[in-house]
């Protein structure tokens, strides 16, 4: 009982000292992942924001881009049918209102940071192809998704995303403009996600290649041997340079869409969702998370360290990896708000003694139902009100 006290007292002593005020350079990052799917109106995003606030939040990661779509009125990519529920054929239409605008408002009054968070390589999702008339790119730009060892372009499936290919010019530009057009917004910064190569497809291929062999579905799972990669490296190529093309074209993105961002907005935040097992990350999913964190090509890196038997020992590497300094300034890690309140707690504890520079939780959903604070979300947060 006392423990549990103690790691209340930790957990919630901070939040109150520090929430509603704008966090200086070295102080705790209490971050929370809210997605789209949080949110259909104008009351939804002010009660997502006021909740946040009066948890002692003291950054939201508020996604406005989910796969090929926005969240927000843009003028390269059509509006997301999500904001009118499940109906594909929606896509495209206009709400009538600025989710990103009026999240950024109501977080400026409540003095909490907002980061626009965006999917960045998933272009569309689901077997319902979206009307040709909404522009989508899986329609209007078959080109610029990457493509298997077999030459098919990437399928969805029911729950999965095609993902564009990053080694693409026009990809890489059309995805600056979306940053160009967040940046005019009054946000804190950039946070990316899928910002890697589907290194997991496999797991869910065979809903797409029904009795495939296991040889077959790796054909399938292994991308992108589109035309403007096989120019660039050649079908020949060894698997070293292959990967090191691959880890390139995805490193270059990130810097894209940081000088971006930061040309116009020069003190905001660049982070990015990364894979907490970095050398899964670099060898799988071609995602040089340390690279990115060293050479500033992001300010903060966030590790989903989901999984809570690997918690720990995940931590010890990444925190070895990236250094006593690194750690400290740029490692806001990540927490699976699944489970239980105690072993949440367990783990923001342990990630503060590991010298984080913060945590970010996800996600709202596991919190808050119908923005009413839900059981353990009353046991993380005991003075909410």
């Amino acid at each position: 009982m006392k423990i549990r006290f103690f790691l209340l007292l930790m957990f919630f002593v901070p939040f109150a000292l520090l929430a509603g005020g704008r966090t200086p350079d070295r102080q705790e990052v209490r971050a929370i992942w809210v997605t789209r799917f949080d949110y259909k109106s104008p009351l939804d995003v002010s009660s997502i924001v006021l909740n946040c606030a009066q948890a002692g939040f003291t950054d939201v990661f508020f996604q406005i881009r989910g796969n090929g779509t926005a969240f927000y009125p843009s003028r390269v990519e059509p509006w997301g049918f999500e904001l009118f529920g499940r109906d594909v054929s929606m896509t495209g239409t206009n709400p009538g209102w600025d989710p990103l605008r009026m999240a950024a408002s109501w977080a400026k009054r409540y003095r909490v940071r907002l980061h626009a968070y965006i999917n960045v390589l998933p272009g569309w999702r689901g077997f319902e192809a979206p009307r040709r008339s909404a522009g989508q790119l899986w329609t209007e730009h078959p080109d610029w998704f990457m493509v298997d060892s077999t030459g098919t372009r990437m399928k969805p499936t029911s729950a999965w995303y095609s993902f564009l290919n990053p080694a693409h010019p026009e990809v890489r530009e059309h995805l600056s403009k979306i940053a160009a057009e967040l940046a005019q917004y009054d946000v804190a910064g950039l946070h990316l996600d899928y910002i890697r190569f589907p290194y997991d497809y496999k797991d869910v291929a065979s809903e797409i290649y029904r009795n495939a062999s296991a040889a077959e579905i790796k054909k399938h799972s292994t991308f992108s041997f589109d035309p403007v990669s096989l120019r660039a490296v050649g079908r020949s190529a060894s698997r070293k340079k292959w990967d090191a093309f691959r880890r390139m074209s995805v490193s270059q993105v990130v810097k894209d869409l940081c000088g971006v961002f930061k040309s116009r907005k020069e003190n905001a935040v660049i982070s990015a969702s990364v894979l907490a097992d970095f050398k899964m990350g670099y060898h799988s999913a071609f995602q040089d998370s340390r690279r990115w964190a060293k050479d500033g090509s992001v300010d903060w890196v966030v590790p989903m360290n989901y999984n809570a038997s690997f918690f720990d020992a995940r931590l010890g590497k990444i925190t070895h990896s990236l250094g006593h300094r690194l750690t400290g300034g740029k490692l806001v890690m990540g927490i699976n708000c699944a489970g239980d309140a105690d072993e949440i707690l367990r783990q923001i504890d342990v990630s503060r003694l590991a010298g984080c520079r913060g945590f970010a939780l996800f996600a709202y959903s596991h919190l808050f139902k119908n923005h009413q604070i839900t059981e353990k979300g009353s046991m993380l947060f005991p003075d909410w009100h």
